[in-house]
């Protein structure tokens, strides 16, 4: 399969090869543990309907293969799927993309394992509270957006 998601300690790696590298126009993807927000395992006909339809670079022949980036803005979103009938979709915060979805040979023993190292991340890391952000470096609240 040209398609790997690869729970790594610092987050998760895509690896892409073949037409899904070449439609996607990217060699794959890393993105940390602290932008991702959850999994969780789907249809490929629920996902496909929770999608934007306009590919941008990307590649689709329906019931067969959707690769590629879809989508524009806050809305955009990697897919790295052949015929599958079922699809890992991991919800993320942040650009370039707000979600992956990506078929793997068990999507649902992929998808455990990401939420296992998720949770067990946040164990571990240590994590910046919303006060702390809105403060600023000197100690004072930062200026409201009003």
């Amino acid at each position: 399969m040209a398609i790997e998601l690869v729970v790594t300690p610092t987050g998760l790696e895509l690896c892409l090869t073949g037409i899904d590298r070449a439609a996607a126009g990217r060699r794959g993807l890393h993105v940390p543990f602290e932008r991702i927000v959850g999994s969780r395992t789907m249809s490929r006909a629920d996902a496909v309907a929770s999608s934007p339809r306009l590919p941008c670079p990307g590649l689709w022949c329906p019931g067969r293969i959707r690769t590629g980036s879809w989508g524009i803005g806050e809305r955009r979103q990697l897919w790295a799927v052949r015929g599958g009938a079922d699809v890992v979709v991991v919800y993320l915060s942040g650009r370039p993309f707000h979600r992956l979805v990506v078929e793997t040979g068990d999507c649902r023993r992929t998808q455990r394992s990401v939420e296992a190292a998720l949770l067990h991340s946040k164990r571990t890391a240590a994590r910046a509270s919303l006060r702390a952000v809105l403060r600023g470096r000197d100690g004072e609240r930062a200026p409201s957006r009003r």
